[in-house]
């Protein structure tokens, strides 16, 4: 009769052995595991001359970029390729890419426009906006070869007037200083500086906002 209950006793240590070396072996998983580093592109300054124009609208707004989901994810895309796409596992934006896009170029245009106010779409504000900035992106990454992409298209129209846009395609690339992240997430922000460079000249070159005068004229005599 001894010899059942040592075995149970044996049986038992034994599988309350492997419980604790499994549950040391998971706690020392969690603790090797990291967050990913986080990155965020940033305004770049422009290297155009900045120039006062007239026409160009008081009141800007530049709607939130158009972002497949393929490249609209957490994790930065690192390679972009045309039949394939991996992103970086240690590597992740720091808040969702379409918006923040929007918002760096916001902050590009605001710095290439003195005395004009710009904001990025669901921004708090109470100014009805005169004109938009709509950005269209399908690459945002590097290459195979490590050149950095932006492509897609960029439209300006002022308010209540979108049969006069101005679009044109964006063919956009950078060649990073590095081969890190932080080199290609710099060279991103310089190509999203140039839209924005892009997006000033189209603004400028916007035709003349329509007369709102409803006054009556004056009659003339024949």
């Amino acid at each position: 009769m001894q010899r059942p209950i040592r075995h149970f006793i044996h049986s038992a240590r034994h599988h309350m052995a492997v419980g604790v070396t499994t549950a040391c072996l998971l706690a020392l998983g969690g603790c090797g595991s990291s967050d990913p580093t986080l990155y965020s592109l940033a305004p770049v300054a422009t290297t155009q001359p900045v120039m006062a124009v007239a026409t160009v609208p008081d009141v800007i707004e530049v709607r939130t970029p158009g972002i497949p989901p393929s490249l609209d994810r957490q994790n930065i895309v690192g390679v972009q390729d045309d039949y394939s796409l991996s992103t970086l596992p240690a590597a992740a934006w720091s808040e969702p890419l379409a918006p923040m896009v929007g918002h760096v170029l916001a902050a590009d245009l605001q710095q290439r426009l003195p005395g004009r106010t710009v904001f990025a779409q669901n921004d708090a504000t109470s100014v009805p906006a005169q004109a938009f900035v709509e950005v269209e992106i399908s690459r945002f990454a590097r290459d195979s070869a490590g050149l950095v992409h932006l492509t897609g298209s960029l439209s300006v129209h002022r308010a209540g007037d979108a049969a006069q846009v101005l679009s044109v395609p964006l063919a956009l690339t950078a060649s990073p200083t590095g081969a890190g992240t932080r080199a290609m997430v710099a060279a991103l922000s310089q190509l999203t500086g140039q839209v924005a460079d892009m997006a000033t000249e189209r603004l400028q070159a916007l035709p003349p906002a329509p007369s709102t005068d409803t006054r009556p004229q004056p009659h003339r005599s024949r």
